[in-house]
């Protein structure tokens, strides 16, 4: 299980490949493993060197106490790629995963040289979107209820609020919740929730609507066909110089677990196209 310092933390990190740099960062409660269940690092280790690693907090990396915004981990991002030696890479990020790849790509536009996003949603930019009509979200919160978890249209977003909540769960109600995730997503929780990421998930943390449009690296918006937040999509494509607006069929919020081939296949496509002049073997 290779470990690698940067930033003052020791990172969890999984490498394959050879060839132009593709570094992967997963969102909010997950870990690196949803890069290999999909398959991407397999396939596009066909032509890229492709780094993936388990952000702060989460999977086998340590777990500060603070340092959860968008910036903080765009900071772990490039410490990590220095640590590797990567002088310059593009960036696939999934949920929050994207904000840090954004956020990333504007801080340091000489280190960045493309950014697909998977589905995110910015704080700057959450005014555009009503998780309210999205499904899927209204099941989990009557799942939640039932467990003992109250979770809001309204503040949707929050996730110190759920930490918070799920935190001082016990008895029948955690017994509930456990039955409900699991019990590695609950020790997952309970390991954020006794940390700021909650909090600092929701704050802009200088990743400013301004910023955000003015991204020139080329940008692949890749979000679920039935995904929550396909106004931040469209936002992205009219705003953005160098946007490709791109639907996943069939998926929605995670649509590298939804329908992981054609994830892959339509990231792969991009990237390819960001070095038009390599000779890169297509997946299969």
């Amino acid at each position: 299980m290779p470990k690698i310092p940067a930033d003052g933390l020791n990172f969890h990190y999984q490498r394959a490949g050879s060839g132009p740099d593709v570094v992967l960062i997963h969102g909010l409660t997950g870990d690196l493993s949803i890069w290999f269940l999909c398959q991407a690092i397999g396939a596009l280790a066909r032509s890229f060197r492709v780094t993936a690693y388990d952000l702060r907090g989460h999977g086998y990396g340590d777990v500060p106490r603070s340092g959860y915004t968008s910036a903080d981990q765009a900071g772990d991002t490039l410490a990590i790629m220095d640590a590797l030696e990567i002088d310059r890479a593009m960036l696939v990020g999934h949920s929050f995963g994207g904000v840090i790849a954004m956020h990333a790509a504007v801080l340091h536009p000489d280190r960045i040289e493309a950014v697909v996003l998977s589905d995110p949603c910015f704080p700057a930019l959450r005014h555009l979107e009503d998780v309210s009509r999205w499904g899927h979200w209204q099941n989990f919160r009557e799942e939640a209820a039932q467990a003992g978890v109250t979770l809001s249209d309204e503040h949707w977003y929050d996730l110190g609020k759920f930490f918070d909540q799920v935190l001082h769960l016990d008895g029948e109600r955690l017994l509930r919740f456990r039955q409900a995730v699991g019990l590695p997503g609950l020790k997952r929780l309970l390991r954020l929730a006794r940390t700021t990421c909650g909090d600092d998930a929701k704050i802009p943390a200088g990743l400013t609507e301004d910023l955000i449009g003015g991204v020139a690296q080329p940008v692949l918006a890749l979000f679920g066909e039935h995904s929550p937040f396909l106004a931040t999509a469209d936002y992205l494509a009219e705003n953005l110089p160098h946007c490709l607006n791109v639907r996943v069929p069939g998926a929605k919020h995670r649509a590298p677990e939804e329908n992981p081939e054609r994830f892959v296949e339509l990231a792969y496509e991009f990237l390819t196209t960001v070095q038009p002049s390599a000779e890169l073997a297509r997946p299969t």
